[in-house]
């Protein structure tokens, strides 16, 4: 069903949407650009300390997945300045369609849900989200080991009930697991990639047409599409530095069927 959709969103013009968006302004810079590459460690280094520099290209996707796919509800897995871009994009959303939604099953619509293993960064950006903070919840919730099926993953201890038109995927950090001295293998080792399974158990909740973005973490990704068990469309961009995928199933009912049609008007 989603194909033509999910085409569209690959193949968007990011740069042409940050100016034409003035996303500069919001994100704190002076023109479309990407942080350097600082070698094989910088980002383990750099854990637990100042939060990462903007991705121009990564913040404009966000921002635009929203706008143009009319996003209610979002679940982001790791807080910072994506929170505040995603915050703006949805505040965006509630003032354009507000009056539109009146058939759609949701309770809070128009609201991100960030889902953060630290303290420190969750002050940060609720500090830096003020001006969205009733559009805004964030959740400290610890990173744990837990096994999928037989495999080495973490997830997070909680996450609230909701159903996300959009999941982003960018924690939790893997300093961030609560692990013992005896624990049989560590993702706080700086050669070892992070892989969660949070994605893999909501996955029967959710709604056709859902998206979800991993920002990085290429080999987790991978890890969830090998053990996905539905009909997931896919885009995998080694040099972007992401991925994205879609929930490619027919709708599951008249509530869903009109949020495709707000969606699709």
């Amino acid at each position: 069903m989603f194909e033509n959709d999910f085409n569209f969103l690959i193949n968007f013009d990011l740069e042409k949407y940050f100016n034409g968006k003035g996303l500069a302004k919001i994100i704190g810079c002076s023109e479309f650009s990407r942080p350097s590459y600082n070698g094989p460690n910088s980002t383990f280094e750099q854990e637990g300390h100042d939060a990462f520099g903007p991705d121009c290209l990564d913040l404009s996707r966000l921002h635009a997945v929203i706008t143009i796919r009319k996003v209610l509800t979002v679940l982001e897995f790791g807080s910072g300045l994506s929170t505040l871009v995603m915050a703006h994009a949805v505040n965006e959303n509630k003032s354009k369609y507000e009056k539109k939604i009146s058939k759609i099953r949701r309770q809070n619509p128009f609201h991100i849900y960030s889902i953060e293993t630290e303290h420190k960064y969750a002050s940060l950006t609720l500090e830096n989200c003020s001006e969205y903070s009733d559009r805004l919840t964030i959740i400290n919730s610890d990173a744990i080991r837990q096994e999928y099926s037989g495999q080495v993953a973490g997830c997070h201890s909680y996450i609230p009930s909701i159903c996300p038109d959009l999941i982003y995927i960018d924690g939790p950090s893997p300093y961030s697991y609560r692990e013992s001295c005896n624990e049989y293998f560590s993702f706080k080792h700086p050669d070892i990639t992070n892989i969660t399974c949070d994605l893999l158990k909501l996955e029967p909740c959710l709604l056709p047409g859902t998206i979800v973005i991993f920002d990085g973490m290429t080999n987790n990704s991978r890890f969830n599409r090998r053990n996905l068990k539905r009909n997931w469309l896919s885009h995998e961009d080694i040099e972007k530095d992401f991925t994205i995928l879609m929930l490619n199933e027919t709708p599951i009912g008249i509530h869903h069927i009109n949020q495709l049609d707000f969606i699709n008007s």
